[in-house]
């Protein structure tokens, strides 16, 4: 069984650069590209099994492909960023937490 490791406590969203200029942004994206998957340029979408399964499922956020960590420049790079509904949102969050965890053990 992994070991488990303590996750560091999360800084505020706004910290993190979740501003009212992104809350913005995120709401353009969202009209723009308004189903789970959708991305610039039809690229193919990561994680979305909305996507994957053909269903046409309303988008409920905007997703960063590789986490941004701080760095602004992948924070607003619009080729990061793909549309998805909350579950896949979150189930690509929680494999993604897995992995982090994994390298920090």
């Amino acid at each position: 069984m992994p070991r488990l490791v303590p996750r560091e406590p999360r800084r505020s969203a706004f910290s993190r650069g979740y501003t009212k200029a992104w809350s913005k942004k995120a709401k353009a994206f969202r009209l723009r590209y308004p189903l789970c998957g959708m991305r610039p340029g039809d690229q193919r979408p990561v994680m979305s099994l909305c996507d994957d399964d053909g269903r046409t499922t309303p988008a409920t956020l905007v997703d960063h492909i590789v986490p941004h960590r701080g760095d602004p420049t992948l924070f607003n790079d619009d080729t990061n960023l793909q549309s998805l509904c909350d579950a896949c949102h979150s189930r690509k969050t929680a494999i993604e937490d897995a992995r982090d965890a994994e390298t920090r053990a």
